[in-house]
């Protein structure tokens, strides 16, 4: 196999080195951000500078390739074609991996390439929330899928510990000390347009909340009597149950949320898709909320689990109405899916909430997060590697978890376009505890959702990781 990753789908490989100056040349006006992408990594890489001249790397236009595919020359110099930006940086991210320096002189083996990608969902999502990550991490994320042609970076900003976006709507919302100013998301946006990377933030509603209902409870908290409700204590005062979903029913709540969508939309404008959590929402407390009880009456919804699911909807079509589209964890219940727009994307990851083969019927789209082997988490009860996901296949899910029907009957789906590809979902982590996973776990989705037909076996693929790995750690070292 060539050595690089994601293997590709067309290749001939030559028993021969090309050896050529250390330039790189293009005369495409929207290959420029690209030559210059790949002139910062290669000097991070070699501490080389290349010349913008001919004679080295040179990148040119070809209109008959579809979007995202490329074609790579290297027996004579070293020459990429493309129809547009995401298949040059995808060239780009190729060569990097294949190229070397020699006494002054680029090497790399000759080859020719003509490679694109069967899924375009390919992901990889960190937790931002429940452990602080400094801004400088966020770009090495950005590295690590340019790297590996992974084209989304799902950024978990808000959950229950931290609020870590920057708010000029609720301005005591972000947490002191551990949010990220709108000079940084300005910073991060450009760096990640830069190498092709669509970052796709994520607002978590109506559950998912504490920091909401702790900074604003006269805003979020559900009421009953007109008084905002606290969490639940026991007979000695200790909390037992949170108060950690927003109200789904009053005005205030509603328009709180919308304003906040608003402003993240306004925040990442190159982002298609806006997140909105949707899941793991302890949603019988609206039961006692005197605003929900008059709501469901109203609206003639029976209970609040389908109060749930109008509300997500209600959310949904906000969203849409932003020119986005909104993406949401599996969690509303299947009772009542009809309220919820069908361009909402589902990310299906626990298989218990709503199963992702019934999701494909009601006619959503899906993405595969299946538990295992695709989240990296602190507990060693639930720790895959790369084997387990080149095992897997982004049409299949399963689950450790013996109450999920997919513990003792995994599942895979028919071959479906409804299924957008597969996340890899980093929680709870620091940057330092997460790093040597994602980036050997990633490697994997990207080999498994480039190209959906098992390309390599385990020993090939370690072989071309291990040579990779050392290759990204010096892309990604403190500088």
């Amino acid at each position: 196999m060539i050595n690089m990753i994601p293997s590709p789908k067309k290749y001939e490989q030559f028993h021969r080195i090309c050896r050529l100056p250390c330039r790189i040349y293009t005369e495409v006006e929207a290959f420029q951000t690209g030559c210059q992408v790949f002139a910062d990594a290669f000097r991070t890489l070699h501490g080389v500078e290349l010349a913008r001249e001919r004679g080295g790397i040179e990148l040119e236009a070809d209109p008959t390739l579809a979007p995202g595919e490329y074609r790579l020359d290297t027996r004579d110099g070293v020459r990429a074609w493309a129809a547009d930006t995401e298949g040059i940086l995808y060239a780009l991210a190729t060569v990097l991996q294949l190229t070397d320096v020699s006494l002054g002189q680029l090497k790399i083996q000759a080859v020719t390439v003509r490679d694109w990608p069967e899924k375009d969902y390919r992901s990889l999502m960190v937790d931002l929330s429940r452990q602080w990550h400094p801004f400088d991490k966020l770009l090495k994320f950005v590295d690590i899928c340019f790297f590996f042609k992974v084209k989304y970076l799902h950024l978990h900003f808000i959950d229950g510990l931290r609020y870590t976006l920057p708010s000029r709507v609720l301005p005591n919302l972000p947490t002191e000390g551990t949010h990220y100013s709108f000079e940084q998301i300005e910073i991060l946006n450009a760096y990640a347009r830069d190498r092709g990377i669509i970052l796709v933030p994520e607002y978590e509603c109506p559950g998912h909340s504490y920091q909401c209902i702790e900074k604003y409870p006269d805003i979020f908290s559900d009421h009953a009597g007109g008084k905002a409700l606290g969490s639940v204590l026991n007979e000695e005062g200790e909390i037992v149950r949170h108060r950690n979903v927003v109200c789904p029913s009053s005005q205030a709540s509603v328009e709180a949320t919308k304003a906040l969508l608003k402003e993240m939309a306004d925040m990442f404008p190159d982002s298609p898709y806006i997140h909105i959590g949707g899941d793991e929402a302890d949603v019988s407390f609206w039961n006692e909320c005197d605003d929900c009880r008059r709501y469901m009456e109203e609206q003639g919804l029976e209970g609040v689990h389908e109060l749930y699911s109008e509300y997500v909807g209600r959310i949904a079509a906000y969203v849409l109405s932003l020119g986005r589209t909104p993406i949401v964890w599996e969690g509303f219940p299947k009772k009542g899916h009809e309220r919820i727009p069908k361009e909402t994307i589902v990310v299906a990851w626990e298989s218990y909430y709503h199963m992702a083969y019934d999701l494909l019927e009601e006619g959503f789209r899906v993405i595969n997060a299946s538990w295992s082997p695709l989240y990296i988490v602190p507990s060693f009860e639930c720790r895959w590697n790369s084997f387990d996901i080149l095992k897997w296949n982004v049409h299949h899910w399963q689950h450790h978890w013996p109450n999920s029907p997919a513990y003792l009957n995994p599942f895979t789906v028919p071959a479906t376009d409804q299924v957008l590809g597969a996340i890899l979902c980093s929680w709870e982590q620091t940057f330092e505890m997460e790093i040597n996973a994602v980036m050997e776990n990633l490697a994997a989705v990207s080999e498994r959702t480039w190209t959906v037909q098992r390309q390599v076996s385990d020993k090939e693929f370690n072989e071309m990781y291990q040579s990779q790995r050392l290759r990204l750690g010096r892309l990604i070292q403190d500088r």
